[in-house]
């Protein structure tokens, strides 16, 4: 696994008091000190807007229900990418409602693990360095390389799925093959991975494809619980946020 860098942070929002003042408390609620010394300015701000949107989604539901005999949280993340957004999830998983933090056992998927980067190392082996900073706190944090559609895990508390394919035309603004979209079996196979009672979270680029997940939730056995803007306004990426929505869904029993 490679190293994880080190970026100075500390001129970040200098001349943005307000969103200095908001994401200093967040970190500081979740504990996010470990990340900020090990990761670089876009990583950081990129778990600072995903550990932002998820407590807005959840700040009306309060927190995922454990089922571990530990009281602990069962976990799963489709389309992970390298992970790089790791520790801000584990720690919503594990701080989310108040309270002390809670274990975790957190298993990212990702079909294309093997694409090499910049660097020439894969996605996997930077998932890989990822997933060891962000298991702490009794938490369990694995990475696989799998297709999420044909994958044979035990049913979870929370499934998340940031920004799925569920279009061709996003597939191809992203250089995807068409071939390996299949949005309605994803969206199946979400639902299915998720217990009666847990949570299926999903992040969508634009309202068009939010309408896309509507249709495809319409006949599986889940509730929309809460909706929120994905906007990171504080962010340099701030305009391919715009659009951007958050929804929270509860799996219903079966009938």
């Amino acid at each position: 696994a490679p190293p994880l860098a080190d970026e100075p942070k500390a001129a970040l929002f200098a001349d943005d008091p307000r969103a200095a003042a908001e994401l200093a408390g967040l970190a500081e609620a979740y504990a996010l000190a470990p990340l900020r010394a090990r990761s670089s300015v876009v990583h950081w701000l990129a778990n600072l807007a995903l550990l932002r949107g998820l407590v807005r989604l959840s700040a009306a539901a309060g927190a995922p229900v454990p089922t571990g005999a530990d009281g602990g949280v069962r976990a799963l993340d489709l389309g992970s990418g390298d992970f790089h957004y790791a520790f801000a999830l584990q720690r919503w998983l594990a701080r989310s409602g108040g309270g002390g933090p809670r274990p975790v056992d957190l298993l990212g998927v990702e079909l294309d693990g093997h694409g090499v980067q910049r660097d020439g190392r894969a996605r996997a082996d930077h998932a890989a360095a990822h997933a060891a900073l962000a298991a702490c706190d009794g938490t369990t944090v694995r990475y696989e390389v799998a297709d999420a559609t044909r994958g044979g895990w035990p049913t979870v508390d929370v499934a998340t799925a940031f920004f799925p394919f569920l279009s061709a035309y996003a597939c191809l603004q992203w250089g995807l093959p068409v071939s390996r979209l299949r949005p309605r079996r994803f969206v199946q196979r979400a639902v299915a991975m998720v217990r009666p009672g847990g949570w299926l979270v999903v992040v969508n680029q634009t309202a068009s494809e939010r309408a896309q997940l509507a249709r495809l939730l319409a006949d599986q056995p889940v509730r929309l619980l809460a909706e929120t803007p994905w906007h990171a306004e504080f962010a340099p990426w701030a305009a391919r946020t715009v659009g951007q929505t958050g929804t929270l869904w509860s799996r219903l029993a079966a009938d």
